[in-house]
């Protein structure tokens, strides 16, 4: 006869294979997370719950870690963890993420609370991150908890298997559902904020900023207390990602066509150029060749007028090289226009692997599943120097407050339906050509869409902020591009 489980721990997953193999390793045993082998002996059990049943990247996982119990379900993390709940034996349910490490001690902690008057609780957050934001991070939790009994999902939520099934559960919200359970929870009796650490990925808060990540987080409880609605804020934190292409940042390129994209209709391909403009780098541009995805049928370089062997290295790397000898990041994009007539999206990559070429599926996936016209990649992370960071802010806020937008950034990172770029009439040959692109997108009534893209220190010196010269000539360029738009206005016709 098979003995109950003290412990049923849940785990919900959406494309997490990567994570998600580290954490059923240390569940395995022996291993440093379970030292005495406390599974095999009946002490707990393990139910992964996977919300996409066509992520190919688990059937290793499942044969691999095969004494799991594999659950499939539909898409959303309230409906994964009621599921895993379902068919869980444990008298303790303990849910954590996928992307989260337990540390040695916390099956002797929940089984210590098994004949004390408790009814649930957490673990302490703690980041695997060594920087100061992640302690300043950390901190803020920890107060949080302490002073509003409030944990997030992400700090292993343990409960009572039967006050679980008395309250019904996690409530089926596209957001938010850790939030509403744990203030369901905290009136039902005693719960117990643990010392014992949850090793928490950093992975969101190094791809979206510490800072904007965190005060994210915040803006989404406040509006909840308030009473905005769930499926509002669902819709504002994913920026519209259509539920079946996953949330930022999850590995949704794995299940694309290499060439073509697959977008609404039935037999309705796209494909996808990009397009990089390219001066003296040939010591990255093989580097940002090699990273661009499968997804993309052609990468044509634009040879601006290099010194160097730029155009030599790519072809090396595949690329299709165009030439454009006079100096000009908008004349190398018309340029690379030219040469790609026959493409339905365009993507826009800078040579210097400043950017993470991979995540260009983030761009593409809303002009395809979510009608977006424009998807505009902003910029987080390290990388860019403060001069080139106020420098953009400050022509941010010129434009949105003559154009009445709500942009973030002027990233050259970005995709854009050609079909809608070509209304535009796009003609400026330096620096202010991401600018017009918005301004005129903004004029023109095209669905634009900004997602948080990462950054990473350039390979190389900047041509815009690597010198004095460089940084003035730029930032007048891109102001008089904005003059010139503001004084145009009234000429332009969009048809």
């Amino acid at each position: 006869m098979t003995s109950v489980p003290l412990v049923s721990i849940v785990v919900a997953v959406l494309r997490d294979a990567a994570p998600l193999a580290l954490l059923l390793r240390s569940l395995e045993g022996p291993s440093p997370a379970n030292p005495t082998d406390v599974r095999q002996s009946g002490g707990y059990e393990v139910i992964v719950v996977n919300g996409d049943d066509g992520d190919s990247s688990l059937a290793p996982l499942r044969r691999r870690f095969s004494w799991a119990r594999w659950v499939d379900s539909q898409p959303g993390r309230a409906l994964q963890m009621n599921d895993g709940a379902r068919v869980a034996r444990g008298r303790w349910l303990f849910f954590v993420h996928a992307d989260t490490c337990l540390d040695s001690a916390w099956f002797t902690e929940l089984a210590s609370l098994d004949s004390k008057p408790v009814v649930g609780g957490a673990l302490r957050f703690q980041f695997t991150s060594s920087g100061f934001p992640a302690r300043l991070i950390e901190w803020g939790v920890a107060i949080r908890v302490r002073w509003f009994g409030l944990p997030y999902g992400d700090q292993g939520l343990f409960v009572r298997r039967h006050v679980f099934e008395e309250m019904g559960g996690f409530a089926g919200l596209p957001i938010m559902e850790d939030v509403e359970f744990a203030r369901r929870l905290r009136r039902r009796g005693h719960l117990f904020w643990s010392p014992v650490p949850i090793a928490v990925s950093p992975r969101r808060w190094e791809r979206d900023g510490w800072i904007q990540r965190s005060f994210l987080n915040i803006w989404l409880v406040v509006m909840y207390f308030i009473g905005v609605s769930p499926e509002w804020l669902a819709r504002t934190y994913y920026h519209g990602y259509p539920e079946s292409l996953g949330t930022p940042g999850t590995d949704a390129e794995e299940r694309l066509t290499p060439g073509v994209f697959k977008s609404g209709g039935v037999g309705d391909y796209a494909m996808i150029q990009v397009i990089v403009p390219a001066l003296d780098e040939q010591e990255a541009i093989g580097l940002v060749l090699d990273e661009v995805p499968d997804l993309v049928s052609r990468v044509v370089v634009v040879d601006n007028g290099s010194t160097d062997e730029t155009a030599e290295t790519a072809r090396a790397h595949g690329a299709q090289v165009v030439s454009e000898p006079r100096k000009g990041y908008g004349r190398a994009c018309l340029a690379g226009l030219r040469a790609t007539s026959d493409a339905d999206i365009i993507v826009f990559l800078d040579a210097d692997r400043s950017d993470y070429p991979a995540e260009m599926t983030k761009l593409v996936s809303p002009i395809l599943g979510a009608g977006a016209d424009l998807v505009l990649g902003t910029r987080v992370g390290s990388g860019r120097g403060l001069t080139a960071r106020l420098g953009t802010q400050f022509c941010v806020s010129l434009i949105n407050r003559i154009w009445g937008t709500g942009y973030r950034d002027l990233g050259p990172f970005r995709a854009v339906r050609r079909a809608a770029l070509d209304r535009l009439g796009m003609n400026d040959p330096t620096w202010g050509w991401t600018i017009e692109m918005q301004v005129k997108a903004a004029e023109a009534g095209l669905g634009v869409i900004e997602v948080p893209v990462r950054q990473r220190p350039r390979i190389g010196r900047s041509k815009i902020s690597g010198t004095v010269v460089g940084t003035v000539r730029a930032g007048s360029r891109m102001l008089a591009t904005i003059w010139s738009l503001r004084r145009t206005r009234g000429r332009r016709l969009y048809k």
